[in-house]
């Protein structure tokens, strides 16, 4: 990928900044969500109540439309808003640098799609290669407390009752996070360890790691990986983030519409019943089928692909340390 860069801040200033943003941004949401749910808990009583006594009580269908704010106001405030003044004070413009700016092809559009439905199966596989590594009990208590208290956030929010509220489901739990993730996750993070490291593939694996463990599913380590790879296999290949967008939006929404679908037919909604398993070999078939479907991105894409690290500098600005710019620089004073 190209990047236009000031270069007038190290590598390792650009991290410190990145990170101080997103601690602060925590810090931020964390005060949010304390006064969202000032209304509906009696703080006299909150060192009184143990976890899941705090969450059962926050936890009910009366609070989703107030849930459903905190969430947006919080992954607003603890991914957006620090990658995008991030960007703003380390690069030249910050829209490009995170990928927002160049338009995807219908063609990468469809490719996308398929590539997402390839993975389904081995993100089932993955779930059920997870259940035979034989985690102690102590281990998958906690594991599984985790896991309940993750669906239980979901299935408030995601309250469907109607088409409307599938709709704002999908805003909710599909499109926004998708955004607001990716551009965390692959626009800020997975874009500078790739220009400090000039490893691509150990950027998008090491983002795709965080991706994964943020999340809180540990059960689902592997599944959510695989997941993280591929979107950043897609921003890496392109500089297009709303390609990965869309992959992550139609991974959320497929969740989405199965629990409305569920709803409407009036099934009880569980993990196990939202769970869509696939044994082993299938996985192993979906995974050559998903490599082949990678290399023919790569094709349809190869206008889009550049040398991972390049970055252009502002006009006047030139670092001798960078060989990337060196070769820029002498390209454009002795054009062909």
């Amino acid at each position: 990928m190209a990047h236009t860069a000031t270069r007038k801040i190290s590598y390792l200033g650009q991290a410190g900044i990145l990170g101080g943003l997103i601690v602060g941004g925590l810090a931020v949401a964390a005060l949010v969500q304390f006064i969202g749910m000032s209304g509906t808990i009696n703080l006299a009583e909150l060192d009184k109540l143990d976890s899941k006594v705090f969450m059962d009580k926050l936890l009910v269908p009366e609070n989703a439309n107030l849930l459903r704010v905190l969430q947006f106001l919080s992954t607003l405030i603890m991914m957006f808003l620090p990658t995008y003044i991030y960007a703003k004070i380390c690069h030249a413009k910050p829209f490009v640098h995170l990928g927002l700016v160049k338009k995807p092809t219908v063609a990468q559009f469809v490719m996308v799609i398929l590539i997402v439905l390839a993975c389904l199966p081995i993100i089932g596989a993955l779930q059920e290669a997870m259940k035979l590594i034989p985690f102690s009990k102590e281990t998958l208590v906690i594991f599984q407390k985790a896991e309940d208290d993750y669906f239980k956030q979901i299935l408030v929010i995601g309250k469907m009752n109607s088409f409307g509220e599938y709709v704002l489901s999908l805003a909710m739990i599909a499109l926004l996070p998708a955004i607001f993730e990716e551009v965390l996750f692959r626009g800020g993070i997975q874009n500078l360890l790739s220009r400090w490291s000039k490893i691509p593939i150990l950027s998008i694996c090491i983002t795709a790691a965080i991706f994964s463990f943020v999340h809180g599913s540990y059960i689902g380590f592997l599944p959510r990986f695989v997941l993280g790879f591929v979107l950043g296999w897609l921003f890496y290949r392109t500089d297009k983030l709303w390609l990965s967008i869309l992959a992550h939006f139609i991974n959320n929404a497929l969740g989405v519409t199965m629990m409305y679908v569920m709803t409407k037919m009036g099934k009880p909604i569980t993990p196990n019943s939202m769970e869509e398993s696939f044994p082993i070999l299938i996985g192993v078939a979906a995974l050559a089928t998903l490599i082949g479907l990678l290399h023919a991105f790569d094709k349809i894409s190869k206008k889009d692909i550049d040398k991972p690290g390049l970055e252009v500098a502002l006009p006047g600005y030139i670092n001798p340390n960078n060989p990337f710019e060196k070769n820029y620089v002498a390209k454009e004073n002795n054009p062909q």
